[in-house]
């Protein structure tokens, strides 16, 4: 009994000590602790802007990629973001003698880059991420991080410590003008087709903190935008499904092994928001499986608070679009180049907020290649890109006549 006791005690010592770390980690000037809510909180601009940079899929193993950091570097001496979004993928798929060690140097280097560059940074775990789950489990991925005082993450469930909100403040600090939601995708989990989505139970954490950022607001909604590193299936509104006949036009769905092509009239949001060019459209989206119970996007839906939600995942699709309920929904194409990606024409996302018209914030991009100058059409890691199936099935096709020859892909 006495031994079980002593456990007992041990773990409770263990929880209370890494509870008051948590507590007492020091923070980034600009991040401040909400006195009523314990959270940690940013606010907008003395100007009321605010402007958030999505950065996904480096995918470095223990050693950051040379362009990955040079481009990184570039767009926030550019941009000068007030956070930096991070949806997963720091851990490179093809880790080669991956141990604990070397998976939470990938990710300290990160925040070691980001601390440097003294711009608050927030992450939530990609599916390549989870795949180190064995070795670094998502608590000890997300402790990796607080080890950084320009590190920002708000605890939300024991279960699923990828998954928090951020509030943003307005610039007198009176209430809160924006809320970011940092959302855990999950991994495939034994699906042999996409992914399982957020847990049900995270779900159900974001409908209750959804209602509890209304009634701190006064019954209004707090308008929010979501990152998360794997898309929803609704996603798939953008698109539609062609005959075989039509490959060389479409793309080929690793979900259901079909073939897909984009509804015109859903990729552009408005012409403040998006230029044409931003819009590209390389793989067909691996999202959550299309029968998932995990219910995220209805319950955005319902909520009625989420203007937009961004994702990463595939790395040579980088677009936006408006689903049938006025979601902004989209993607930042890969940033690194240790995974595949568009050659030189790697992209990082900057969505720019005004704290009196935070419904029409702003999308923009900045490319590699735009800001050092370098190009090139292809790059040595693009040889992974998972587009490529599609490619050769489509020459397939060609080759027995079901597709012509002559096509655009």
């Amino acid at each position: 009994m006495k031994k079980v006791l002593s456990v007992l005690l041990s773990v409770l010592m263990l929880f209370s000590a890494a509870t008051a770390a948590f507590a007492a980690r020091e923070l980034a000037p600009m991040i401040k602790v909400d006195e009523a809510t314990g959270q940690q909180t940013l606010k907008f601009r003395a100007d009321g802007k605010f402007k958030i940079m999505q950065i996904n899929d480096t995918q470095d193993t223990d050693t950051m990629h040379k362009r990955t950091e040079e481009f990184i570097r570039a767009a926030v001496a550019a941009e000068k973001p007030d956070l930096v979004v991070i949806p997963g993928d720091v851990c490179n798929d093809i880790f080669i003698g991956a141990n604990t060690k070397r998976v939470k140097q990938s990710l300290r280097n990160l925040g070691s880059l980001l601390s440097e560059l003294k711009v608050p940074f927030a992450y939530t775990p990609g599916n390549h991420d989870h795949d180190k789950d064995e070795m670094v489990s998502p608590a000890e991925q997300m402790a990796v991080f607080e080890e950084f005082a320009y590190n920002i993450h708000n605890i939300s469930t024991p279960d699923d410590p990828g998954s928090y909100n951020i509030p943003i403040m307005s610039s007198d600090g009176s209430r809160m003008a924006l809320n970011v939601y940092m959302i855990d995708s999950q991994n495939k989990d034994g699906l042999a087709n996409g992914y399982t989505g957020c847990k049900p139970e995270t779900t159900a954490w974001y409908v209750e903190k959804s209602n509890e950022l209304k009634e701190l607001n006064g019954g209004e909604v707090v308008p929010s935008v979501v990152y998360q590193h794997v898309p929803v299936k609704e996603i798939y509104q953008c698109l539609q499904q062609v005959d075989k006949k039509e490959a060389n036009n479409a793309i080929w769905s690793l979900n259901d092994y079909k073939w897909y092509k984009e509804v015109e009239e859903k990729m552009y949001v408005d012409e403040t928001r998006m230029i044409k060019k931003d819009n590209y459209i390389g793989e067909a989206p691996c999202s959550e499986v299309f029968d998932t119970k995990s219910g995220e996007y209805e319950a955005w839906v319902q909520q009625g608070d989420v203007m937009g939600a961004f994702f990463a995942h595939d790395h040579v699709n980088h677009f936006m679009m408006q689903t049938d309920d006025g979601i902004i929904m989209g993607y930042n194409g890969g940033t690194g180049f240790a995974a595949y990606g568009r050659g030189s024409h790697r992209s990082i996302r900057i969505y720019e907020f005004d704290e009196n018209d935070v419904q029409n914030f702003t999308i923009n991009s900045v490319y590699y290649d735009e800001l050092t100058g370098h190009n090139f059409k292809f790059y040595p890691s693009d040889i992974m890109s998972t587009a490529i199936f599609g490619d050769v099935i489509r020459f397939f096709l060609r080759l027995v006549f079901i597709t012509p020859w002559k096509g655009s892909r």
